[in-house]
């Protein structure tokens, strides 16, 4: 139960957030028609919402090798060169990964003194999200990885 939850938990909390930021835009929607009168805080909880839910959605498409890839010309190289690729394609996206999370500290900490307006918390909350789960994009791949390092180390075992 807990191995099947840990591999779903970007599915399951991105699914939850979705859930709620669209049960907020229907309240805001049929609060502004109907009574006429807007939650105001509803954008910025929304945007908030969107921001950590599509991160999970990029979390969960690097766990399970789901993100498009055009590989029309590696798949007319040998078997040994496209693994090579493949390899190299991946620690790329880590170097990459890497980066972007050492840079986002940077990016939250010139964020402490401006506030949300509606929802009267600091965009720290809204700009946390990159480091927090590029930190998570960084484990899955590296967890991927190991995983199908070990799965061809088997297969050479056979």
């Amino acid at each position: 139960m807990l191995k099947k939850i840990y591999n779903n938990l970007e599915e399951i909390i991105g699914s939850a957030l979705f859930l709620v930021m669209l049960i907020v835009l229907v309240a805001q929607t049929l609060s502004r028609q109907g009574v006429g009168v807007p939650l105001v805080w509803s954008e910025e909880l929304s945007k908030l919402l969107f921001i950590y839910a599509g991160y999970l959605g990029i979390v969960a498409g690097i766990k399970d090798k789901g993100h498009v890839a055009i590989d029309v010309f590696v798949n007319k190289l040998p078997a040994k060169m496209q693994k090579w690729i493949y390899l190299f394609n991946q620690l790329l996206i880590l170097a990459a990964l890497i980066t972007v999370f050492y840079i986002s500290f940077t990016i939250v900490q010139r964020q402490e003194h401006l506030e949300m307006v509606t929802l009267q918390i600091s965009y720290v909350y809204m700009y946390a999200a990159l480091p927090i789960l590029t930190g998570l994009m960084i484990f899955r791949l590296v967890e991927r990885l190991i995983k199908e390092w070990r799965q061809s180390k088997a297969a050479e075992v056979e």
